[in-house]
């Protein structure tokens, strides 16, 4: 797997359950995401990691031609593309709109936001 790949949100996609899957393909990280697929309605209740690797959508990080999050209907990606930024952590306006709707949407969203703020600030 690469040393770091950030998305334009500012998840890095080493952290991410879909980019483990799919770069790795095996039963350790799909167990993880058991529980998560259950909820979704993705799997049924008496399926496990296996079904998991069947279903899982295939992501291979924001800047590449597999991305999971664009048919999510991510705006962020095609946002910083429009800008010409690498993240939205180079955005005059961030966090924008948009963004703070992006955290507020899922907990572990505020991680990508700490990234983002570490890449702003250098620290």
């Amino acid at each position: 797997m690469e040393k770091h790949k950030l998305a334009a949100c500012g998840i890095d996609c080493n952290e991410c359950g879909h980019y483990i899957l799919a770069m790795e393909h095996n039963l350790k990280p799909a167990e993880c995401l058991v529980e998560y697929f259950r909820c979704g309605g993705w799997i049924e209740e008496n399926d496990g990691a296996e079904a998991v690797l069947k279903k899982v959508p295939l992501c291979k990080g924001c800047w590449s031609d597999f991305v999971t999050c664009d048919a999510n209907g991510c705006v962020l990606r095609p946002c910083c593309i429009e800008k010409k930024v690498n993240h939205c952590g180079e955005c005059v306006d961030f966090p924008c709109k948009d963004y703070k709707k992006f955290v507020d949407d899922a907990e572990h969203h505020e991680n990508a936001k700490e990234h983002l703020l570490s890449l702003r600030t250098g620290i």
